[in-house]
């Protein structure tokens, strides 16, 4: 995958796609490994793969930065839309690898609602991160924030119910109240993470449109 990559001559707006595309296959295949655990060795080797790849782009995105005289953002706003990409993989592959450590008995249904949650905020993610260049799309742009922004809204909801329910059902279980409360709080977290991606890209077309 990174050969095929790294061979072209790529500029910053495919950069942005390449990685975008491969958070929202993180964010599918964490869905997954929700759904069909414990049986999702397969899936994190997957997520591996793809926290991997996406940690290259990252690293050739600032790589090009060094070698381009004049670029089509500001410096700046290139490297604060990569790294929240990057921060959504972070946090995709950190909630994976907790499940694996963790060594959860099965995944409650709602955590698996919340992984869907983020699914979709990374799929509207990844469709602002293709209109971006040219900033042609005010109209799409502004819809697909608004779409963000209510499954941000939802994904908080979640939250509260998800660890009020925890806390109702393991009550006599410490421990797995620790566990789950900080797997729930990292889906989240790439949630958000999400939105801020979008209000960087409604940043951006304010700039430049």
């Amino acid at each position: 995958m990174l050969g095929r990559l790294f061979k072209k001559d790529i500029g910053f707006f495919d950069l942005f796609n390449h990685h975008a595309a491969a958070t929202y296959e993180g964010a599918r295949v964490l869905t997954q490994l929700l759904d069909e655990y414990p049986k999702a060795d397969a899936h994190q080797e997957r997520l591996e793969e793809l926290e991997q790849h996406c940690d290259a782009i990252t690293h050739q995105t600032v790589d090009l930065l060094h070698k381009t005289f004049i670029t089509p953002l500001d410096r700046d706003e290139i490297v604060r839309l990569i790294s929240r990409l990057d921060d959504i993989m972070d946090a995709i592959h950190y909630t994976a690898k907790r499940i694996n450590i963790y060594e959860i008995p099965f995944t409650p249904q709602y955590l698996k609602e919340m992984g869907k949650v983020l699914l979709h905020s990374v799929e509207k993610t990844k469709d602002a991160v293709e209109i971006i260049k040219g900033f042609n799309h005010t109209e799409e742009m502004r819809h697909i924030a608004g779409e963000i922004h209510k499954l941000e809204n939802e994904g908080d909801v979640l939250l509260a119910s998800g660890l009020s329910q925890l806390f109702r059902d393991s009550a006599a279980d410490p421990l797995a109240v620790i566990k789950l409360k900080e797997i729930l709080e990292t889906v989240e977290l790439a949630i958000d993470r999400c939105e801020d991606a979008i209000n960087i890209i409604e940043g951006l077309y304010l700039e430049h449109s």
